[in-house]
């Protein structure tokens, strides 16, 4: 309860700001009563206390995530330790564990750190394409949106690398879990993009969106491990444009580009 009655005052705080919370605005904002906030965070003169212990503590998480960053991206997830994590934080490794409970969970924050740093960018991208858009501009901002989401991956090659690392790992059923978690995250976002496509009227309403968000990662997952294995013959940008226009147009031949020799049916 405590937990998320300080998640819940951090919240506040920044959407309050300048001014601090009320006990009132935190037990509104945590669906309990104000008697409960009283009870675990003690009376509002605390507040700022907690929010500046909070923000030490968040600092403290956000920079063993950059270390694992750097530490798993050198050496691989396999041959990385906690320790090595630490040293390159400069704290303990009893600090590491206060934070995250495995090299497991390190790397997961991680990922999910990542993901919404992505996101987040790439959410920006499609809400300004999507204010000039037409449906003769659709397959073009389609592109340069699947482009970018590429780009974002591969622009540090250890990363796409570390990815596929644990994939590997994903009989264990904690890893294959978290996968799962994280590309329903994603999924759910690709689908919300497309059902923001349909009702502007860009793309055709009878698409299932989940069914093109499995397919947009899928794809996505494709390209980037053909990447791995032959950066020098792999253009994503080229191929992100190829892709997206011969989609839009479909594979169906049509009667100006038939093969003469297929009866026509």
């Amino acid at each position: 309860m405590r937990e998320s009655l300080l998640v819940a005052l951090r919240e506040e705080s920044v959407r309050l700001h300048p001014r601090l919370p009320s006990e009132a605005d935190v037990a509104r904002a945590a669906n309990v009563k104000a008697a409960v906030v009283r009870t675990h965070l003690g009376p509002p003169d605390n507040y700022s206390a907690l929010l500046s212990y909070q923000g030490q503590v968040q600092d403290t998480r956000e920079r063993i995530i950059a270390s694992a960053a750097r530490v798993f991206g050198q050496k691989g997830f396999q041959r990385a330790s906690l320790d090595q994590v630490a040293s390159d934080a400069g704290l303990t490794k009893g600090a590491i564990y206060w934070h995250f409970k495995s090299k497991n969970d390190l790397y997961f924050a991680l990922l999910d750190s990542r993901f919404q740093r992505d996101i987040s960018t790439m959410r920006e991208g499609v809400a300004a394409m999507m204010a000039s858009a037409t449906q003769e501009s659709t397959a073009e901002l389609m592109a340069r949106i699947f482009s970018n989401g590429l780009q974002g991956v591969t622009s540090d090659p250890d990363w796409p690398r570390l990815f596929v690392e644990v994939m590997g790992h994903s009989r264990e059923p904690e890893v294959r879990e978290r996968i799962a978690q994280f590309y329903a995250q994603g999924w759910e976002f690709a689908g919300g993009m497309v059902r923001d496509m349909q009702t502007a009227g860009l793309i055709r309403q009878d698409i299932d969106p989940e069914l093109m968000a499995s397919f947009w990662f899928a794809l996505g997952d494709g390209l980037i491990l053909a990447w791995l294995t032959q950066p020098d013959r792999i253009d994503l940008n080229a191929l992100a444009s190829g892709i997206l226009d011969m989609l839009w147009r479909g594979i169906a031949p049509t009667s100006d580009n038939k093969n003469p020799g297929v009866a026509a049916t």
